[in-house]
């Protein structure tokens, strides 16, 4: 091989310089190696042109030099290279020390997509998802999508599941669960837990709560937080397996603790009811908190009268009434219990409660940067 490159053979210059730079056969030498792929890349060897953008763009042997990268990846793009006519086209998309060129990036895109790359076959469909430098189109984005999902791209195959679920891309359950089980299939715990929704929801028409228990145990398994609350929450409620308040607790526990929502509501009912465990209001108020922030109306209901309960803390109190006021838009005994409590203030207290009331809806409001 040596003697080859020696010999000034583009492709073992180019196999001997990936050979030095990952270390294979061969100390690892990234100064070597670019010697060896700069002198074929520049005889016009694609393979070799294609790798000094990686070089250049990742900065292998080189401080990184994106003008360089997109120009060895324009290159070997225009020599017909797939692989570099998708690097190209994601540098421009992302920005990556160019400026961003969405026109330019479709170009490429399509290049390359229409050459048989998935992930540029991805990106295509997003650009006719979005209207963006081409007409918005969803049979184009859908024909796209699908090549992509064909080829196995993971990001395609969950694409094109939630895509077919949705009404105004006609509904179709059983190509999204097709989809779906293709991903789930290559271990995706987002495919999984799309799978266990799509069973336990009765709109859809496919209800079986065995079939979801089985994949939200797979998604729970890899600690996806969303698989955890699904598999909790048929525990709690005895679907699809017998009913285990200790199991349940087990499963929204660490789905609650990575900041679930409706995971935190169940469990703070759940520490507030004694169910699977001794009462702990301290946990069910800790629990309802993160749900209330969040916007569950029965949680900032629940959370408020617990609060409220402490009639001799003025602290608690506050807070109580707080919650009780957020709650009332979706619970309605929540405006009464709320006038109770507020008739236990003083103008100081009310005062700060309602400062603390315009804050949270301020800050959880939908025009707010952080919701």
């Amino acid at each position: 091989m040596e003697a080859k490159a020696e010999a000034g053979d583009p492709e073992a210059e180019t196999t001997l310089a990936l050979a030095y730079h990952a270390g294979t056969l061969l100390k690892q030498d990234d100064t070597e190696a670019l010697r060896l792929l700069r002198r074929a890349a520049n005889r016009g060897f694609v393979a070799a042109e294609e790798a000094m953008g990686i070089f250049c763009q990742a900065g292998f042997g080189i401080p990184p030099d994106k003008e360089q990268a997109v120009s060895w990846y324009t290159k070997a793009a225009q020599h017909g290279s797939k692989d570099a006519a998708t690097n190209l086209a994601l540098m421009y998309t992302t920005g990556d020390g160019i400026p961003r060129n969405a026109a330019a990036a479709e170009t490429w895109f399509r290049s390359a997509a229409e050459a048989g790359d998935a992930t540029a076959q991805l990106n295509l469909s997003a650009f006719y998802h979005r209207g963006e430098v081409v007409p918005q189109d969803d049979a184009q984005a859908t024909l796209w999508l699908t090549k992509a999902a064909e080829q196995g791209l993971l990001p395609a195959m969950l694409e094109l599941g939630k895509w077919d679920l949705r009404p105004e891309h006609g509904g179709n359950v059983d190509e999204a669960i097709g989809w779906l089980k293709k991903a789930a299939d290559l271990g995706d715990a987002t495919a999984e837990v799309e799978l266990g929704d799509i069973f336990v929801d009765k709109k859809l028409g496919r209800l079986d709560y065995s079939q979801a228990v089985d994949w939200y145990r797979k998604a729970a398994d890899q600690r996806q937080r969303e698989g955890q609350f699904g598999l909790g929450a048929r525990y709690l409620l005895g679907q699809g397996v017998p009913q285990d308040f200790e199991e349940a607790r087990r499963w929204l526990t660490p789905a609650a603790t990575r900041g679930h929502p409706y995971a935190q509501f169940l469990l703070g009912k759940m520490f507030e009811t004694g169910e699977g465990g001794p009462v702990d209001t301290t946990s069910a108020a800790k629990y309802y908190e993160g749900a209330a922030n969040y916007g569950i109306g029965e949680a900032q209901y629940r959370l408020g009268r617990l609060l409220a309960s402490d009639r001799s803390n003025g602290t608690s109190l506050v807070s109580g009434y707080k919650w009780l006021v957020l709650a009332q838009e979706a619970v309605k005994e929540s405006a009464t219990t709320a006038q109770e409590v507020r008739k236990l203030l003083t103008p100081a207290q009310l005062a700060h409660a309602e400062h603390e009331i315009d804050e949270w809806r301020a800050a959880h409001s939908p025009h707010h940067s952080g919701s």
